[in-house]
């Protein structure tokens, strides 16, 4: 991605920090951000907006408000690039979800086979 494609198609490669990870927190300690009160701002849908406001950015400080956005990830990262494809389609542009398994969680409807198909192919 970042050596190859990147660089044949002039692109710019941005790796965001996903909250509660490496230094982003919402407060000012990690103790503080990990206790249970707190980890109501860690969900799926405050991490997608952190990137939705973080591209606004990039894009408005490089003057590519008009070019296209891929997002790309594998396993959790992969099911980020796909929500963040199917939730901000005005956003992100493509993406690239491998081995992503979003369709796979512990008591979801179409989990029928308490996770045999999706261990079955990956193993």
């Amino acid at each position: 991605m970042t050596q190859t494609l990147a660089e044949k198609w002039g692109g710019l490669v941005v790796f965001g920090e996903h909250r509660y990870f490496g230094g982003s927190y919402p407060f000012n300690n990690k103790t503080k951000a990990m206790e249970k009160a707190n980890l109501k701002y860690l969900t799926v849908d405050n991490v997608l907006m952190d990137y939705v406001e973080l591209l606004k950015m990039i894009k408005s400080q490089y003057g590519a408000s008009f070019k296209a956005t891929i997002a790309f990830g594998g396993s959790y990262g992969g099911m980020l690039a796909a929500w963040m494809r199917m939730k901000h389609p005005s956003v992100v542009q493509g993406a690239l979800a491998a081995s992503a398994p979003i369709l796979y969680f512990h008591g979801a409807e179409h989990n029928t086979d308490n996770g045999a198909g999706f261990f079955k192919v990956i193993t």
